[in-house]
């Protein structure tokens, strides 16, 4: 008997299929949001970054495993990112329980040791995250180029630290659970 997503078409599809979906919803909501509340507007640039997210959620998957080096966290970056706020916050997201909603699922994944999976869970928010940063850099530059600067900065304000402080929390936490002794 197969285990899912083992040798079928079928299931090495669905990751394409839904970074499609998370691609149409995105683009959908950049230009129907464009078009009825105008790329100027604060709500825009909102709107616009839970079709990104959602974007980076579904796409996340497909794009995981390209370029595995980039998991790699120096010793220097949590540092950094420290100082940037970013562990801050993640113990603050901790106090108020949201990390207790966002490992659950990590933990309670197939296989794999618990660790492995919360590894991976990293892994799969960062590559989401990163796509959502590269459409809000590439709906800024849209916006810059038809001559919408508020609303380019405005998509830049709101979506720069909506997707590059999980990013940062998400290697901070790559970083102790490889090396926990090194905090």
């Amino acid at each position: 008997m197969r285990s899912r997503g083992e040798g079928t078409s079928e299931t090495a599809a669905q990751p394409g299929v839904a970074a499609a979906i998370g691609a149409i919803v995105a683009a959908g909501l950049a230009v129907t949001g464009w078009r009825f509340i105008g790329p100027d507007h604060i709500v825009y640039a909102v709107v616009v970054q839970g079709g990104f997210t959602f974007l980076g959620l579904l796409a996340g998957p497909l794009f995981v495993d390209t370029a595995r080096r980039r998991y790699a966290v120096s010793s220097a970056e949590p540092r950094i990112h420290a100082l940037l706020g970013a562990d801050a916050l993640r113990r603050l997201l901790g106090r108020i329980g949201w990390n207790s909603v966002i490992d659950s699922p990590r933990e309670h994944g197939e296989g794999h040791t618990r660790r492995t999976r919360l590894l991976r869970g990293t892994e799969l928010s960062e590559t989401g995250h990163i796509i959502a940063g590269v459409a809000t850099l590439l709906l800024a530059a849209a916006a810059v180029g038809t001559a919408h600067v508020a609303g380019a900065v405005q998509i830049i304000l709101v979506g720069l630290p909506l997707h590059a402080y999980p990013i940062m929390i998400q290697r901070i936490v790559r970083q102790r659970l490889r090396h926990p002794h090194h905090r």
